[in-house]
């Protein structure tokens, strides 16, 4: 069985961009020390100004859950997640293409 990597999609709507990005940072700073972390993008709706989101990438399922389920996280990522939507924002992913290949990856959800 070979799994694909994980991805959470956090999407808010925010007017203050200043202080939404500053709270942004703090959580993206205290995820990026955890094991499995891989990357992180912050972007923003050219349609919808006030629509932002944060993506992170990780090794596994396993890795993302034990980063927001640290200490660290409850102190400085939990409160600027008290402002997400509340819908779906958390991703295996299936397939994956980059320059060259194409990767097909099994879903943990089928075992």
């Amino acid at each position: 069985m070979s799994l694909g990597p994980f991805v959470s999609l956090w999407v808010f709507d925010q007017d203050n961009l200043d202080s939404w990005l500053s709270g942004a940072k703090t959580a993206i700073n205290t995820l990026q020390a955890k094991a499995g972390f891989i990357d992180a993008q912050v972007g923003r709706s050219p349609d919808q100004a006030n629509r932002l989101i944060v993506t992170t990438k990780w090794a596994d399922v396993g890795s993302y859950r034990r980063a927001v389920s640290s200490t660290e996280a409850k102190m400085n990522v939990w409160p600027f997640l008290a402002n997400m939507k509340d819908e779906p924002s958390a991703f295996e992913v299936l397939q994956a293409a980059d320059g060259a290949n194409f990767s097909h990856y099994d879903s943990s959800l089928d075992s």
